[in-house]
């Protein structure tokens, strides 16, 4: 069976580190499978220039004992998921990781758009310590958190199956404690609720990746780095067995040709139409993330999280 391939969109402010995560996740799951150093999954890299910008990050980790600059433009990552099999080592699913600069990450950028409408799976980054210390990055949220829930409510709309990892970085700069975490719940529940009421599937995770230097040398302390991506892609393979290429995108397109086809009434007819003739993906997702079409009552439903003691 020929592995699927996954389009992961990674969403976030400036320097919240989605590079930074990906570097560690990397880090944590790199090399393959021995009996010296098992491991159930690892990550696979046969794209030289993918691998050359992986090793760029670690080596400026490694000679500065500091975090690599923020990212300047749109750059993919192609890796595959190994995983020893009783027959071997096997391929469990490829994916693409978009990392995107945080000012590209907004609707009115035609090249976010066309990478929403690939997506089928998004990580959502959120700087824990800027959560709760920093009142003007909280206020800032609020942009990224409408982005989130207008893809999810597009999601809810067309029935898809997508999920979301939310992942709260920076958590090693913060206080540990109960008081700690319950601060982090209430400044998430703006989001949470909303995400709630979509019926939206998500799980939060706690980030900490510190740079520690052993004998001279840096690097990232990158354990547990990887799990929201590995919750992730376990998510898109349960759900799209049998359609691996299905995405925001297709998605949209099949319900748009179900509907033309067995119209409920003239006036769901004359708006597909409408919107057929202008191009309905490009508009269906700008009026999601520009109309306020986010106001429903949320449903009790228990939050979904990573377990962490602070």
């Amino acid at each position: 069976m020929v592995a699927k391939t996954f389009n992961l969109l990674s969403i976030g402010e400036r320097g919240v580190g989605k590079t930074v995560f990906l570097a560690g996740s990397y880090t944590e799951l790199q090399g393959e499978y021995s009996s010296e150093h098992p491991k159930a999954a690892w990550f696979d890299c046969q794209d030289q220039e993918v691998r050359s910008n992986i090793e760029k990050i670690l080596f400026h980790v490694q000679n500065t004992g500091l975090y690599p600059p923020a990212t300047i433009k749109i750059t993919n990552f192609n890796f595959d998921l190994k995983y020893q099999g009783w027959w071997g080592v096997k391929t469990r699913c490829k994916f693409r990781w978009w990392d995107i600069p945080g000012e590209a990450c907004h609707i009115r950028n035609p090249d976010f758009q066309e990478l929403v409408l690939k997506s089928q799976g998004c990580c959502v980054f959120i700087s824990a310590p800027g959560l709760i210390h920093d009142r003007e990055y909280a206020q800032t949220l609020a942009d990224l958190f409408d982005q989130v829930v207008a893809i999810a409510s597009l999601v809810n709309q067309q029935r898809l199956n997508y999920s979301f990892a939310i992942v709260l970085t920076k958590c090693d700069l913060l206080e540990s404690g109960t008081v700690t975490q319950l601060q982090i719940e209430q400044n998430l529940q703006p989001l949470i609720t909303r995400l709630d009421a979509l019926k939206a599937s998500y799980q939060k995770f706690y980030s900490a990746i510190p740079v520690v230097s052993m004998q001279g040398t840096s690097t990232l302390n990158a354990r547990g780095a990887a799990d929201p991506l590995l919750w992730l892609l376990a998510q898109l393979n349960k759900h799209h067995h049998f359609q691996p290429n299905h995405n925001l995108a297709t998605g949209l397109a099949q319900t748009a040709l179900t509907q033309q086809m067995f119209p409920s009434n003239l006036r769901k007819s004359v708006a597909l139409l409408a919107i057929a003739s202008i191009s309905l993906l490009g508009v269906a997702i700008a009026l999601l993330f520009s109309l306020g079409l986010f106001t429903m009552t949320p449903d009790q439903v228990p939050v979904n999280e990573q377990k962490i003691h602070f």
